[in-house]
């Protein structure tokens, strides 16, 4: 129940400092968006964290199954050439 009030209230916050942060490029840059164009930058960034969202995940499941082990020690066994060879 904490993990998922913690996402919810992260979500929260991350709307909010989005919203602000896009109210005041507006307003500094005297650049008047339409509700669409507001649409339009929100997707863009809710699709924006959920790819990276989703790499993060991916490299923590990877790293979590030993994948990433079995990749380290498959280069451990190689022999290493040297530029003079």
């Amino acid at each position: 129940m904490k993990n998922i009030l913690a996402i919810v209230l992260s979500a929260i916050a991350i709307g909010a400092v989005s919203y602000w942060g896009m109210t005041v490029l507006v307003a500094t840059q005297g650049v008047e968006l339409s509700i669409h164009g507001k649409i339009a930058l929100g997707l863009g960034v809710l699709f924006t964290m959920a790819i990276g969202f989703g790499l993060m995940a991916l490299i923590f499941y990877s790293n979590r199954n030993g994948h990433d082990e079995t990749v380290y020690h498959l280069t451990d066994d190689t022999d290493e050439v040297t530029p003079d060879q």
